[in-house]
């Protein structure tokens, strides 16, 4: 695929994306602008990912394969996951900035050492294999739980029933994400 090619697709794919965004923004529970940007590697797996800065780096690619299958809900769930790490991100800097944060002090302090880069577990290990330890961080459950709320809040269980929920997750994660359901429906989101 030539450079001309890339333009036209990101700037096709990316208003879809944008427009994904700006409709859930009323979820996020915070005001900053979230930034994105495509990236153009052929690893297709990973559709999304946030760093420290706080900019989402998406997959064309990944985006492209879900649009082609008709599937939108795929991109949709996995950026409300990773705006979920953004959240998440702007806590953990205004507890360490010395701000009051709506969240127990014991949870802010986990999340800062799971997101710790010597402390993070990638959901893949050295062999290409899902990693269970991922899925036991507390800042990978939220972020799952909040996506797959939200998602279940908005659409039909025929529309979504083909999103990735992790196998490891238990009870408690159900609850979770039952607990957002309905603040959603307190708040008439």
């Amino acid at each position: 695929m030539d450079k001309n090619e890339i333009e036209l697709l990101s700037t096709l794919y990316g208003k879809i994306v944008k427009d994904l965004i700006e409709r859930n923004a009323k979820y996020f529970m915070f005001k900053q602008t979230i930034k994105w940007t495509f990236n153009y590697g052929k690893e297709n797996s990973i559709i999304a990912a946030v760093g420290k800065d706080n900019v989402i780096h998406i997959s064309l690619f990944s985006v492209l394969d879900c649009y082609l299958k008709g599937d939108l809900y795929t991109v949709e769930y996995f950026l409300l996951h990773e705006i979920r790490h953004i959240f998440q991100n702007i806590i953990i800097d205004e507890y360490k900035g010395g701000k009051e944060v709506p969240i127990e002090t014991k949870l802010v302090k986990r999340r800062i050492f799971e997101s710790n880069k010597e402390n993070y577990v990638r959901a893949l290990d050295d062999n290409g294999k899902e990693n269970d330890n991922y899925f036991k961080q507390d800042i990978e459950v939220d972020a799952y739980a909040f996506s797959l709320a939200v998602m279940k809040y908005k659409y039909t269980e025929e529309e979504i029933k083909h999103l990735y929920v992790p196998t490891q997750f238990k009870d408690n994660f159900w609850d979770i994400v039952n607990d957002w359901i309905n603040y959603f429906k307190k708040e008439k989101l």
